[in-house]
């Protein structure tokens, strides 16, 4: 285990045993750290090294850089740690779902759900998605305008996706549903502000106080539930048994072979897989579009392993082992922007971290944006190279790298998602290139998902033409 400082000072636990941490008026230190958090566990990481403490009064902050300290927390000693005060910020509009649930509600549903995300039922949704891309691409051909927003294109994209392969249904590809497309985006994102602002805030004004946040909250999740309880409600009324996400949740039963979800529970789960599924991948896919941009050379060499393997045709679920590089493109912009870019625990009692004393009721987090650059960790940290996760590169600690989180809470549509997302960016690339206007303005948003903030705006050009400069 790690426990050196990246200065040259050596860290000195606190009076309480806990790691060192920014010195100054502490409330300053919290209000900064929640105003610019990426900067702030940055320079504090910097300065005293893989352990660092953020305080104010009984409030206790630490933020761990090691992998080690990320293997105790999430999978060694999980037991002892539950999420942390953050998540009730998303349980707002989550529910009790795989995400913000505990203890044994966690477990049952965690087993409930499992076998919707089993392997061989995922290759099967494969062709929904290839077939969402395809449609979403060749409408840009009818453009009026050659500019898109990449990150909007990208979140309407994986709402069809998400909408046809949790649903069954094409969310906006006109069904009844259409009309709601317009709203769902924006409900999304308003529904996610709130989930961000009500975790944040030292005092919690209740939601029956009609703010304007409170309102346009109220409104959003109106809209997202009366969606989720409808489709809900119209697949038990019709009796139709279906093979998508939502047909496994509904005939999932416990070891009794007697119990399933109710309605809450269904809605708490194909909710939270409606924000994960549509909101992380297309984050996820922005990013890695502003990479691609930067990088030409790596985009080059995706296009020449297309070329050879897929030769102009659409991938099958068959052909993604085949094409190697492609994974490790977005295994590696998931490194340099994890859309999942700070994981939060509370300590249910004291604990150990090394030299350090966690006391009961401590927030440890684990931020794979800090793990994922760390010097000590990766070489060249803050260069865009795939070539890191190619097959006999350097070996690492298997928690240094953590897009999906780690042990028993690891996410459980890990492997839907990289499927995803290599359909995405096999099809997108074979088709079209992507010029961002101003890649230099993008910057990272940090909120319950590390979004761009501002969008990402870019000119569209067929693959085969020139890009003019």
């Amino acid at each position: 285990m790690r426990t050196t400082s990246h200065s040259a000072a050596v860290p000195v636990p606190d009076r309480d045993g806990l790691p060192p941490g920014p010195g100054g008026i502490p409330v300053l230190n919290i209000l900064r750290l929640l105003r610019d958090p990426l900067t702030s566990l940055s320079d504090a990481h910097r300065e005293f090294g893989d352990a660092t403490t953020f305080r104010v009064g009984s409030l206790r902050f630490v933020s761990v850089a090691d992998p080690a300290f990320a293997q105790h927390v999430l999978v060694r000693n999980h037991r002892n740690y539950i999420k942390s005060r953050s998540y009730q910020g998303l349980r707002l509009v989550l529910g009790l779902g795989l995400v913000t649930s505990e203890g044994d509600h966690w477990k049952r549903q965690r087993k409930l759900a499992q076998p919707a995300f089993h392997r061989g039922r995922l290759a099967a949704l494969a062709d929904t998605i290839a077939r969402c891309v395809e449609e979403r691409t060749t409408a840009w051909e009818h453009r009026a305008s050659p500019v898109i927003d990449v990150h909007d294109e990208m979140m309407q994209l994986t709402l069809r996706i998400v909408g046809r392969t949790l649903f069954g249904t094409d969310i906006g590809g006109g069904t009844d549903l259409d009309a709601d497309l317009g709203a769902l985006g924006p409900a999304v994102t308003t529904s996610l502000h709130k989930a961000n602002e009500y975790a944040e805030s030292l005092v919690r004004i209740p939601l029956w106080v009609p703010t304007p946040s409170n309102l346009r909250f109220a409104r959003a999740k109106r809209l997202l539930d009366g969606i989720v309880h409808g489709i809900i409600e119209g697949r038990r009324r019709s009796g139709e048994q279906r093979d998508d996400v939502l047909g496994t949740l509904m005939a999932a039963t416990d070891e009794s072979g007697t119990e399933r979800m109710d309605d809450q529970q269904l809605r708490d789960e194909v909710m939270t897989l409606f924000m994960a599924g549509h909101e992380t991948i297309a984050t996820a896919m922005s990013w890695t579009f502003l990479l691609l941009h930067q990088h030409p050379e790596v985009t080059a060499r995706v296009r020449a392993e297309l070329a050879s393997v897929l030769g102009g045709r659409t991938p099958v679920v068959d052909d993604l082992a085949k094409l190697p590089y492609l994974g490790q493109v977005i295994d590696e912009s998931m490194r340099l922007y994890p859309p999942a870019w700070i994981v939060e625990r509370q300590a249910l009692e004291d604990d150990q971290l090394g030299p350090w004393r966690i006391p009961k009721g401590t927030i440890v987090a684990v931020s794979p944006w800090i793990m994922h650059r760390h010097p000590a960790l990766w070489n060249e940290p803050l260069r865009f190279d795939p070539d890191r996760f190619a097959a006999g590169a350097i070996e690492r600690d298997k928690h240094a790298y953590l897009p999906f989180g780690a042990g028993p809470r690891i996410c459980i549509g890990n492997h839907f998602a990289l499927m995803e997302a290599k359909l995405i960016l096999a099809i997108v690339l074979q088709r079209w290139s992507l010029e961002l206007l101003d890649p230099a303005a993008v910057r990272p948003d940090p909120r319950v998902t590390l979004r761009p903030a501002g969008g990402m705006p870019a000119r569209l050009h067929r693959a085969d033409a020139p890009v003019l400069s």
